[in-house]
Order: C-alpha cells, then structure tokens, then sequence
C-alpha cells in the first residue's frame, strides 16, 4: 500500500506461527486462514499512527488533543519500543487475519480490514439482524474467526474484529496473564547478528 519502510513478508513468532498452523487446520473444510499483517518496523507503526490521527483531526476538528488521541489509540497503537509497553505488532505477537473460502477470497466481515469504524468493533454485529442475511454472514463469520482464534489461546483486540494476540502485552491483559512473553522484535539479519556477536 507504498507505506513507507514496509516489508512485503508477514512475520510472526514461531509460536504465534504454530498457533496460526493449528487455527487454519481447524477450519471447516473450503475455508482458510488469510494473514493480513504481523510483525511491522516502528516506523512504519508511527506513520500508521500519524496518517490515521492527521485524517481524524481533519475530518473532526472540534476534538481537543486527548480526544484525538483517545480516538486514534482505538486503531492504531502508539509507536512504542518501551520494554514494557511496546506497540504489539512490534513484538512479532500480534496479527490480524481474516477467514477467505477455497479461491482465497476473504469472506465478508461487515467492514474491510483496517477500516477504522465503530462497526468493525469485534462485537459491533453482534445485535439481532433481524431479515438482514448479510448481516447474519458477516456476523457468523467474525464469530467463527474468533472462536478459532481463541481456541488456540489467542485473545481479541475488542476495537478491531481482525486483530489477534498471543504473547505480547494486550494478550496479557486480555488474558489476565501475569505478564507478556514478547517485547520488541526486530527482524534478524546478518547485521543484527553481527552487532550481538559483537
């Protein structure tokens, strides 16, 4: 999507992997797990965070600073490489995904992933629909995404019905787990080799 300092892999923890392995095997048959994103640079975190408070405060400009951030925070993370407070996908524990049938076209969820709404809320369909049949889908199929996640020991971030955890912070939270198995992550290369050798 030309975000500057992106990558084009999606990389998780090998135990996030795993997990994801089992979640897909676990899945009536047509159906598969789609990976959207997981481990993400800082930078491309911050211009995720800056894009999406700049389009808020255009589009609201009566938000005082705090609601702006409030209002950004329920999308998108504060760029963060504290040791304890790191941003999730910065951990290589956090993930989103979403279910797509045997051509690997994603179902429909109600919203597309990423759209920063109130209906993309994991629980925003979960009202009675009345005759709506779309509704219905879309509802089962976030409820399906979820139970197979959670099955597998991932927790749900509540704004957004595509985002998973395990092992990082809000997993922990979540959870109610004493405290997060992941920190910051940085992808291992010949040169981050060299400078923890050195």
């Amino acid at each position: 999507m030309g975000i500057p300092g992106a990558v084009d892999e999606c990389y998780v923890r090998e135990g996030v992997y795993r997990r994801l392995l089992a979640v897909a095997r676990s899945l009536p048959e047509g159906l598969s797990l789609l990976v959207l994103d997981g481990w993400r640079p800082w930078r491309v975190q911050q211009y995720l965070f800056e894009t999406l408070q700049a389009t808020i405060q255009t589009n609201h400009p009566e938000l005082d600073e705090q609601a702006l951030l409030v209002r950004t925070r329920e999308f998108v993370a504060q760029p963060s490489t504290e040791p304890t407070a790191p941003s999730p996908h910065l951990t290589g524990g956090a993930v989103d995904v979403t279910l797509c049938d045997v051509d690997g076209l994603p179902l429909d969820m109600g919203t597309l992933f990423d759209e920063a709404v109130p209906a993309s809320h994991a629980d925003a369909l979960e009202g009675d629909p009345g005759q709506d049949d779309a509704w219905r889908r879309a509802r089962d199929n976030r409820r399906l995404l979820y139970h197979a996640m959670h099955a597998e020991g991932f927790t749900n971030l509540p704004s957004e019905w595509w985002h998973f955890d395990l092992g990082d912070q809000l997993w922990a939270h979540y959870g109610e787990y004493a405290s997060a198995r992941y920190g910051p992550a940085e992808l291992d290369t010949i040169e981050s080799r060299w400078r923890r050798q050195l």
